[in-house]
């Protein structure tokens, strides 16, 4: 018995860090994100408790899917156009990450959990792309729609007591968000390794108007097109009328 319990020992000290992480209390508001006609991006509150000591990494992110985008390139060297088709493999439709210190300074940890570790996650295919390369210009792309984010300073750390810190965050959710589930996870960083960490799913669903049109879409598709087409008849009355009005002074 003796000798067991000295072998579980010391494969407890053989795992990675982040499997010694324990649990902490966490809190995540709204419950869901509702996407109706008016929605312009949302503001989830976070919060709960970390160790005294730790630094905290928020992050609200999709499920990892596959993207295919087509590469361009110069054919016979005079003409941009679509070469091969490039598939992305892991790649969240969102990943947005709140810290309360620059993630560079918060160890090997601090890397992983940021932009810099899901793109090295990411695998491209075929073989024979960059895929260093591919991988910065799907960055790019995902930085300027605005889906992926690094930003420091949306996380609020209260003084120590008791051995704990409360702490708060802010996470911003862009208003280009499709319907489906999405994860915060919050990590809290302590001398390079996570210390705890904690995870809510939560839905974002379409209500109203957004909904009845992708049910539509799916459904109901001649349905779908004549109410397309009587929005779109409406904005061009409407937006008529403003500039005819705006003429008569």
């Amino acid at each position: 018995m003796k000798r067991f319990a000295i072998l579980a020992a010391l494969c407890l000290l053989a795992l990675p860090a982040v499997a010694l992480a324990g649990d902490m209390n966490l809190s995540v508001s709204p419950p869901e994100i509702t996407i109706d006609a008016t929605y312009d991006g949302a503001i989830l509150h976070v919060a709960g408790e970390v160790p005294e000591g730790s630094q905290i990494v928020a992050r609200f992110s999709g499920t990892p899917e596959k993207v295919a985008v087509k590469e361009k390139g110069k054919a016979l060297g005079l003409l941009w156009m679509n070469m091969n088709t490039l598939h992305f493999s892991g790649v969240p439709s969102v990943f947005l990450v709140e810290s309360s210190a620059p993630l560079e300074g918060l160890g090997g940890a601090g890397c992983d959990l940021g932009l810099t570790g899901l793109m090295r996650a990411v695998t491209v295919e075929p073989s024979t792309a960059d895929a260093v390369a591919m991988r910065s210009e799907l960055l790019k792309l995902k930085r300027k729609d605005k889906l992926y984010r690094e930003h420091v300073g949306g996380v609020t750390l209260e003084p120590a007591q008791n051995g704990v810190r409360k702490f708060s965050a802010a996470i911003a959710v862009p208003s280009r968000l499709s319907a489906g589930t999405y994860t915060v996870d919050v990590f809290a960083v302590k001398d390079g390794v996570v210390a705890a960490q904690a995870s809510r799913s939560l839905q974002a669903k379409m209500v109203g108007i957004p909904a009845l049109m992708a049910d539509l879409a799916f459904n109901s598709a001649v349905w779908y097109g004549v109410l397309a087409s009587l929005i779109a008849i409406v904005a061009g009355l409407a937006i008529g009328l403003v500039f005819q009005g705006k003429g008569a002074h």
